[in-house]
């Protein structure tokens, strides 16, 4: 029997959410907050190495949220965009786990995502290792998307504001999308987050 590709999660929570009104990662949502439901979203897939990257508000988000079953990454240079914080992450779980095949990053601001969406991204990964595994965003790609060991440099270099959008829509590499329906919604101002509010209590 093939032995499983192992698999690392990267779930981004570093950003400062400036128009959000208040810290994007503990919004109320469910029992929780929006960063401890996105946890238990991932900790319902067969993954246990997820790395957890925090920035702006490291302090008040590790108090608040009192983790387990995590590991905590704090990136110093937070405020030089997302492109900076997968590139430290990256680089922390290749410097701690050497043995990854692949490496599954999530945002925390998407709130609707399901583990059953997840299990499918790594379902397919476990088909197709050398391809990235992508959520269909209809003209483009983008996360959840899990990114195989061959693109774990050009992650560890990324900067900006732009995330892995580049080697996303670089048709150089290869690409499977999947299609996850309204649970791509990324909820970035107050506003949405109240929208939200309003339709899950329907």
């Amino acid at each position: 029997m093939k032995n499983e590709p192992h698999i690392a999660v990267l779930l981004m929570a570093a950003g400062a959410s400036k128009r959000m009104d208040g810290i994007k990662q503990l919004m109320p949502w469910k029992d929780s907050n929006f960063l401890l439901e996105t946890i238990k979203t991932v900790q319902k897939t067969n993954l246990r190495v997820i790395q957890v990257v925090l920035g702006a508000n490291a302090e008040i988000i590790t108090t608040q949220c009192g983790f387990k079953d995590v590991n905590i990454i704090t990136n110093p240079n937070w405020n030089n965009g997302l492109g900076n914080s997968i590139a430290y992450g990256v680089k922390v779980i290749l410097k701690e786990k050497n043995t990854i095949d692949g490496i599954l990053i999530c945002l925390v601001d998407q709130p609707l995502l399901t583990h059953e969406y997840l299990q499918s991204i790594t379902d397919a990964f476990k088909k197709n290792p050398t391809k990235i595994i992508a959520t269909n965003y209809g003209n483009r790609a983008g996360v959840p998307a899990l990114f195989p060991k061959l693109l774990f440099k050009k992650l560890s270099e990324l900067e900006g504001d732009f995330g892995a959008k580049d080697i996303l829509n670089n048709p150089q590499n290869a690409i499977i999308q999947l299609e996850a329906g309204n649970q791509i919604i990324d909820i970035d101002t107050k506003e949405e987050y109240n929208q939200l509010l309003n339709q899950t209590k329907k």
